[in-house]
């Protein structure tokens, strides 16, 4: 990472996150639950912090019900989440992270996008679960915390249920959000520990010695 004082970036601009939204919708059918902009958005932001190189096109049947048959359409949606993807990753390791496409303010004119969002990128994790969770499960469970706890996915647990009905908590949890997805992206990255090179034997004294 660079800069600890660069800007957050935008995925899109505003005229591009209303035509993925009506890609979204125009590709999109009955079953598709997943294929909202803040969803997308979402399972983007976490796709673009991982490691491992993955493409638009990969993603597309983790969106749709029925994968968009191939034309217009589905081109322009596809080099869409490609630009959103590349923005992120760049925000993310330049260290400024990115724009969120919501106000972190939490209110009843937010709440269902941001839940949406977060909800979203617990569905990437849930996908890569061994990549997220492999070797540090901990440290990134205790991360991705206040993102499964506005996410609503997990509210007939008791723990998180009661997490919900604290206002403030949740406040907190959606003030966070950019730090958050920093830290995670550096958990997520860190390189790992080498053990110990353990010291060589000297063979000189071995090929002297007296057999």
């Amino acid at each position: 990472m660079n800069q600890e004082n660069e800007l957050p970036r935008m995925l899109l601009n505003t005229d591009q996150l209303e035509q993925l939204d009506e890609l979204l919708i125009q590709l999109g059918t009955d079953e598709d639950e997943d294929a909202d902009l803040f969803i997308a958005l979402g399972y983007i932001t976490a796709r673009a912090m991982e490691p491992q190189d993955s493409t638009a096109t990969d993603w597309l049947p983790s969106l749709f019900a029925n994968t968009p048959a191939i034309g217009t359409a589905a081109d322009q949606l596809l080099q869409l989440l490609e630009e959103a993807s590349r923005s992120a990753r760049q925000g993310f390791y330049q260290g400024g992270g990115i724009e969120l496409p919501f106000d972190t303010d939490l209110n009843e004119d937010t709440e269902g996008f941001i839940g949406d969002w977060c909800a979203g990128f617990m569905q990437a994790v849930f996908e890569q679960e061994d990549l997220w969770l492999g070797s540090q499960e901990q440290d990134i469970a205790e991360l991705l915390l206040p993102l499964m706890a506005l996410s609503g996915l997990f509210s007939e647990e008791e723990d998180f249920a009661e997490m919900e009905e604290d206002q403030a908590l949740m406040s907190q949890f959606t003030q966070q959000l950019p730090e958050l997805l920093l830290d995670i992206y550096c958990q997520l990255n860190a390189p790992e520990e080498k053990p110990p090179t353990p010291p060589t034997r000297n063979n000189k004294s071995s090929k002297n010695r007296r057999r």
